[in-house]
């Protein structure tokens, strides 16, 4: 069963008609697809019941969550975006290029934003959330920082393989370029080679990625085959606005969320079921949207919503604080041999998994006689200390938060961006990459770059500082801003707030392994188990539901 919606490429006007949505512009024209009985963007039908649980963003923690919990109990999806089947934007490999490239010609995926470091940044507008734009890479978190968020080892490892059915997949071989990043990378002395592992490890290794031998992206959306639809609801279009409290023995108590649609312009409260003792609104919006939901409803420093004109319900200092994003370096090399578009498929993990550095490479039809085929290089400062604040712009849902991540403003930093930067060097030096050197003459090769070049000293400590500050980028690992033992309990409840949890990156202290999607998707697997445990230990009225819920 599926709904089909007919999109006009680039334009942000939508109009309902006929029960087709229509988005008009200029480009060509596609049919998105609503795959499962139960996505709907009929938000007065979603409205008017209640449910066990509201989970609050349709992305890479909140589609794993959802499917697990239906499986005994009602719950509502509330997804500001829409469908990803059926946009090629979406589900071709090579889209994450152009969304993430020019945010803003794709209002219907993603939302572009600068930080206040002026930083140009992108989030998810889609169901699947991150897992629908980004870059595809799959790669499990390290068993170090498994422990120190003290999951259960067994179940973590459960709750992965329950992903990676029908999310990872092993690349059948390497790009041109890939395959050349990985020889570069053992000739730069990055040992050992790992081969091909999920399991973060120090060296070498290639990893599995969301995207098929086709090259079509399987996202966090594809978990949703695994819920139970006569529990469900996935209401897309749907931007919530504010969560609803009510008071319980002088206690705040989430009772609901209100939220806005964006098809029929109207705003709708829909409340959690009175009678159910599971019940929860549970945010998982990712870092940005669920400190912004918090702030909205009153719960965050009292001085910050005070300014705001908003009723503190909740003085809670550290919402928004604590905020990350992992500072990227990147050299673009330009090839004199034909290169493909490919998504990273190798990793070089270093330097006590402080660092890493991954690659992809693209081409452009510069004009009629000239294409330009390009390699990327780039390191991620894996652990940095360097952190921010997000607070409110407005108090529209609709207005991205403002956000300073203070990149490089702790001096650990950038001394390890310039140590990743070294090795790039050294990469660039080898017999496998300058395969892709330009002959200046006979004797002469060198590569060529766009943009910063990279250092041909790595004794010169001034030029690697410029280098790093002069490119400095986004992996998309944004974190924090309701993190664990400051906004959230152990059991990532709301501290001070009855039914109201919070499950996404937000929670962490640090972004999990090379590329969090894998843990983030994994953590709304184990959550909705952790939670489904906790209510039928309660009650006393179920069996241990892992045994069942490991063969969903």
């Amino acid at each position: 069963m599926s709904m089909e919606i007919v999109l006009l490429v680039i334009s942000s006007l939508m109009i309902l008609t006929n029960h087709r949505y229509l988005l008009f512009s200029e480009a060509a024209s596609f049919s998105l697809e609503y795959p499962y009985p139960f996505m709907t963007a009929d938000a007065q039908k979603a409205a008017a019941r209640e449910y066990d649980y509201i989970v609050v963003g349709g992305g890479t923690a909140g589609c794993p969550l959802a499917a697990t919990l239906s499986q005994y109990y009602s719950v509502l999806v509330l997804e500001r975006g829409d469908s990803p089947y059926g946009n090629p934007d979406v589900e071709d490999f090579r889209g994450f290029f152009k969304v993430l490239g020019d945010p803003k010609d794709y209002p219907y995926v993603a939302e572009g934003f600068v930080s206040e470091d002026g930083v140009q940044l992108a989030r998810a507008r889609v169901l699947g959330g991150g897992t629908a734009i980004n870059a595809g890479f799959y790669s499990r978190a390290s068993s170090e920082y498994i422990r120190e968020m003290k999951w259960d080892e067994k179940l973590v490892n459960e709750s992965y393989e329950w992903v990676e059915k029908s999310i990872a997949f092993k690349p059948e071989k390497l790009s041109t370029w890939n395959s050349a990043f990985k020889d570069g990378l053992l000739e730069a002395g990055v040992l050992p080679y790992n081969g091909y592992t999920l399991d973060h490890l120090e060296g070498t290794k290639t990893s599995a990625a969301i995207f098929d031998k086709d090259g079509k992206r399987h996202s966090a959306a594809d978990l949703l085959q695994y819920a139970n639809p006569e529990n469900i609801v996935v209401l897309l279009n749907a931007t919530a606005s504010r969560i609803l409290f009510s008071l319980a023995s002088g206690k705040l108590k989430a009772s609901g969320v209100e939220f806005t649609s964006s098809i029929d312009g109207l705003h709708y409260q829909v409340p959690l079921n009175p009678l159910s003792v599971s019940a929860e609104v549970i945010l998982s919006a990712g870092s940005i949207g669920s400190p912004q939901l918090l702030l909205l409803s009153g719960i965050g420093p009292r001085q910050q919503l005070e300014e705001m004109d908003i009723t503190t319900l909740l003085d809670s200092p550290f919402v928004g604080k604590e905020v990350q994003d992992n500072p990227r370096a990147t050299a673009m090399v330009e090839s004199p041999k034909p290169l493909e578009f490919s998504y990273s498929q190798v990793v070089g993990i270093f330097d006590n998994s402080q660092l890493d550095i991954e690659s992809d490479s693209f081409f452009q039809q510069i004009n009629e006689t000239y294409t330009q085929n390009v390699g990327l290089l780039v390191s991620k400062v894996a652990f940095p200390l360097s952190r921010g604040e997000l607070w409110l712009k407005s108090k529209d849902p609709q207005d991205n938060p403002h956000v300073l991540y203070n990149y490089y403003s702790h001096p650990f930093d950038l001394k390890k961006c310039m140590l990743s930067v070294e090795v790039m060097v050294n990469l660039s030096m080898t017999s496998s990459i300058q395969e892709f050197a330009f002959t200046d003459n006979e004797y002469s090769k060198e590569l060529q770059f766009l943009g910063a070049a990279l250092p041909k000293n790595q004794l010169n400590v001034d030029a690697l500082a410029k280098f790093c500050k002069d490119t400095l980028g986004t992996f998309y690992h944004y974190h924090g801003g309701c993190q664990v033992d400051l906004v959230v309990d152990k059991r990532y409840q709301v501290k001070g707030v009855h039914n109201l949890r919070v499950v996404d990156g937000s929670i962490y202290k640090d972004s999990p392994g090379t590329n969090p999607q894998a843990t983030i998707m994994m953590l709304g697997r184990y959550m909705g188990i952790q939670i489904l445990q906790e209510h039928m230990n309660t009650l006393k009225t179920f069996q241990d539901p892992t045994e069942k819920y490991l063969h969903i």
